[in-house]
């Protein structure tokens, strides 16, 4: 597959992205953990010219240039971010030219000036020569770990050939062109610069290079001779076991600047929706010093619900801040701080603003476990607010859950009570398995008694909140209280006994407690505030018409929104 689609974690490589800029988020993510973990691991993002026009990579450059990575001093000194990204510049995207063509400056190592103050000590380097490329990066490593990061450089280089196997080439360049930059080949020149310094003998380069050679052959060979996958293994992987039950020592007892916020409890013993979650999540920061949490106006503010007010307080702006309007670049950095060891709980302050960060929850937190064979875990939490039914518009009001049901690899979370909102949370910043936690606005003022202790609600498992004989009512989410309500007026309208089911969690899927309610009840009815049109609402109901047909007496019912 080429450079794009390699990876060995086992050496420190994070692993390509057939996405072109897809890894340049992920790879500031990874600087992230490494700041915060006061390592002196630099972190090198590589990524083409054709990359540099992609929004997620100009936010990713934003985003390691924040000046709050270096106001507040990380030992005793300031500390940027552990980065260097470097830019293959081989002046073609895929079949065009980057230069001259499809970008306004001359060199990509300008973009650097847009995003912070000292160009992030910028530079073009000869890509043709290993001296230079070495020397170049030498430098910026030393900036790193010296506090200066992040660190641009451009490498002007060529490649060869097509970005494909099928691209001729001849219909965008030239045989001049190839043979200009073929005579000033880097691997050649490498070999006259250690033969003309005395480094080594002719026939040493000759004896590096026949081995090279060989070895290559036998890489080839065996990847040749390798046998397919078992069909029967093809869901391997999809999703982990792994979890963070057991918290290692070294992340056991984090620092506390002051007391956790306490919620306020009623006469009746409950307490919101909303402190429900926030408590979850102080709850997890205090057990294990991983856990970090970041979005839009979450710090000082607490954010636009005011949801967490008062953890930076408690846990400081080193596990507790703010981001720039740059969803994409949220979940990317989520991602790239999972896979470096870190537990981030990020936040979007509406969950349409999800579909601005989709490729990196949809393309890279759910498929980096299964791709990457089981050699990585993506412990990341993506908290989305729906805001259905308060008058926001078309913009802030979607319930897109169903959206994410589709994307194998990710888990889908809804609670509907503050004690599943606590519990709940609490099991999926535990998981290493990628988790969309949805929560409604229009439940965040409800109460709930919610358990005392450190309590967790298990994940795919769907929860009888009103026994019944006559009907099933599956529901999720603002929908579980409606149906509770429904429920109440046919059983005394009607004196029709509706069984409902809160199912909490979208995926995994506990269709068993489904299937046992209906081949009790005979009749269901499914219902959510999702639009009906491609609702997860349909995949439910035509798995109870697939599963429990004989034991149907009606059609199952659908309720959705318009």
């Amino acid at each position: 597959g080429g450079g794009m689609h390699i990876g060995d974690f086992s050496t420190g490589n994070l692993g390509a992205n057939a996405i072109v800029g897809g890894s340049v988020p992920i790879a500031t993510g990874a600087a992230m953990a490494r700041r915060y973990e006061k390592s002196d691991t630099v972190v090198c993002c590589f990524a083409g010219d054709g990359a540099y026009a992609n929004g997620v990579v100009l936010e990713s450059l934003n985003w390691a240039a924040q000046h709050q990575w270096t106001n507040h001093l990380a030992g005793d000194r300031p500390f940027g971010l552990p980065i260097i990204f470097f830019i293959q510049n081989n002046h073609y995207g895929m079949t065009h030219r980057t230069d001259e063509e499809v970008m306004g400056v001359q060199h990509l190592a300008r973009r650097a000036a847009g995003f912070a103050t000292n160009n992030m000590h910028a530079e073009v380097v000869n890509g043709m020569d290993v001296l230079a490329v070495r020397d170049a990066v030498t430098r910026a490593a030393e900036l790193c770990r010296a506090g200066e990061g992040p660190v641009l450089i451009e490498a002007s280089t060529y490649r060869y050939y097509g970005h494909s196997l099928s691209d001729p080439r001849n219909e965008y360049r030239t045989r001049e062109e190839e043979a200009a930059w073929k005579a000033v080949d880097p691997i050649e020149k490498l070999k006259t610069q250690l033969v003309e310094s005395g480094i080594a003998t002719a026939d040493e380069v000759a004896a590096v290079l026949a081995g090279a050679v060989e070895r290559n052959a036998r890489a080839a060979q065996r990847a040749a001779a390798a046998t397919d996958p078992d069909p029967s293994t093809l869901l391997d992987l999809l999703y982990t076991d792994g979890t963070s039950d057991v918290v290692p020592a070294a992340a056991a007892e984090p620092v506390l600047f002051a007391e956790l916020p306490a919620s306020q409890v009623d006469a009746e013993g409950k307490i919101l929706y909303r402190d429900a979650i926030r408590d979850a999540l102080a709850d997890e920061m205090r057990r294990d010093s991983r856990v970090i949490f970041y979005g839009e106006d979450v710090a000082d503010y607490g954010g636009a619900f005011k949801m967490t007010k008062g953890l930076i307080e408690t846990f400081g702006r080193d596990r507790v801040f703010n981001t720039p309007i740059s969803e994409a670049a949220i979940c990317g950095t989520a991602v790239g701080a999972g896979i470096a060891g870190l537990r981030p709980v990020v936040e979007l302050m509406y969950m349409d603003f999800a579909l601005m960060s989709s490729d990196q929850i949809a393309n890279q937190a759910a498929k980096w476990h299964y791709m990457s064979g089981g050699q990585v875990e993506v412990p990341v939490v993506i908290r989305c607010s729906v805001g259905a039914g308060k008058g926001y518009g078309g913009q802030h009001s979607q319930s897109l859950e169903s959206l994410f049901t589709h994307i194998p690899g990710l888990w889908v979370v809804y609670p509907a009570t503050a004690e599943d909102a606590k519990g709940l949370l609490k099991s999926a910043i535990r998981t290493n398995n990628p988790v969309v936690f949805v929560e409604s606005q229009g439940l965040y003022s409800t109460k709930g008694v919610v358990p005392e202790g450190d309590y967790t609600t298990p994940i795919g498992k769907a929860k009888v909140v009103r026994a019944g004989s006559d009907a099933t009512i599956v529901a999720w989410g603002p929908a579980v209280p409606d149906a509770l309500a429904a429920a109440n007026i046919l059983a005394v309208s009607r004196g029709i006994q509706a069984e409902v089911i809160d199912l909490r969690s979208l995926v995994p899927l506990d269709m068993d407690t489904v299937l046992a309610s209906v081949r009790k009840t005979g009749r269901a009815v499914v219902a959510a505030q999702a639009v009906l049109s491609g609702s997860f609402v349909n995949d439910i109901v035509a798995r109870i018409q697939a599963e429990a047909f004989d034991d149907l007496d009606a059609p199952v019912g659908r309720i959705g929104a318009a």
